[in-house]
């Protein structure tokens, strides 16, 4: 018996409807730039809300990547890259940030001009390109974090949930997405492979959640100490 990938569909993009819910509603308390990352969360509510909207009316032949590819690869990476360098204070730091930004243009672009199905078939290169340079990005962030005074409360720095999140969503997704394309040569079980790929999700999204109940603003972080 097959799993049902609309309920888990439908109840992640819940979770996604309530971060952003959330996000908005706190944002005067969050603030430290957080309206990049509510955009960027809106373009992953859009992506995955119009991915099963298509799977409902077409069926599971429906072909999502263009959103996956568009709305993800493109879109929620160039945002969130742009988050991080807002938030970063280092000269240092942001220059290397911008630098990543410009890498992932560059990628970005030689990869719509080089792969000529960039939108029927996930583009694995330049996604996992992308991870490397999102992973780069969180190093630089908890590199300035770790030695400021915000390590002193670090948990109510939404920042820092955000990086968390972020590193066990697409740290946790690689080796799924390496091993979705030998599936059959080793024998894993659709359903199994579905619920680790689901897990991976609720998980990093979950901690996204719990961060924006933790966080206070900047400001009252420095009071405290």
């Amino acid at each position: 018996m097959e799993i049902n990938r609309l309920y888990f569909s439908s109840a992640l993009l819940v979770i996604y409807l309530a971060i952003i819910v959330l996000l908005i509603a706190k944002r005067q308390k969050l603030r430290n730039h957080i309206s990049y990352f509510i955009f960027a969360m809106i373009i992953v509510f859009c992506s995955e809300f119009f991915s099963t909207v298509g799977k409902v009316i077409y069926g599971e032949q429906f072909n999502s990547t263009p959103f996956m590819a568009g709305g993800i690869i493109i879109c929620f990476f160039v945002t969130v890259f742009i988050y991080f360098y807002k938030i970063l204070e280092n000269r240092w730091s942001k220059r290397i940030q911008l630098g990543i930004i410009a890498v992932n243009c560059v990628n970005v672009i030689l990869s719509l001009i080089l792969i000529k199905d960039f939108f029927i078939f996930l583009p694995y290169p330049t996604y996992f390109v992308t991870i490397i340079l999102l992973l780069a990005s969180v190093t630089l962030f908890f590199f300035e974090t770790f030695n400021s005074e915000k390590i002193l409360n670090i948990l109510s720095y939404y920042p820092f949930w955000i990086a968390i999140s972020l590193i066990v969503l697409y740290v946790g997704l690689v080796p799924l997405i390496v091993i979705s394309k030998r599936a059959v040569e080793l024998s894993i079980s659709k359903n199994i492979f579905f619920i680790l790929l689901y897990s991976v999700n609720f998980t990093g999204y979950a901690i996204m959640f719990i961060g924006i109940l933790f966080s206070k603003t900047e400001k009252l972080i420095r009071k405290t100490h």
